[in-house]
């Protein structure tokens, strides 16, 4: 490992605020997966539906969960 890099981690490790910043944003790559999980369960539930009510309640938590991950992706590159 280069003695940059090497420096850097250790700051990384020393600097109280800079790992809450890394935890904070672990946590909203954590959330943004669960939501891109959720929303590929629900779509592919959505292939299956038959009952057009059913096919309007799904799309609509799609969308709802498409809208919370644009939000977390711009949130994620805002903290970067």
């Amino acid at each position: 490992m280069k003695y940059s890099k090497l420096i850097k981690r250790l700051n990384a490790l020393f600097d109280p605020d800079l790992r809450a910043h890394q935890r904070k944003k672990r946590s909203i790559k954590d959330g943004l997966k669960k939501i891109r999980h959720k929303q590929k369960e629900l779509e592919a539930k959505l292939e299956n539906a038959s009952d057009a009510k059913d096919r309007k309640k799904l799309e609509e938590k799609i969308s709802i969960l498409i809208a919370q991950r644009a939000k977390g992706l711009e949130l994620l590159r805002e903290m970067e």
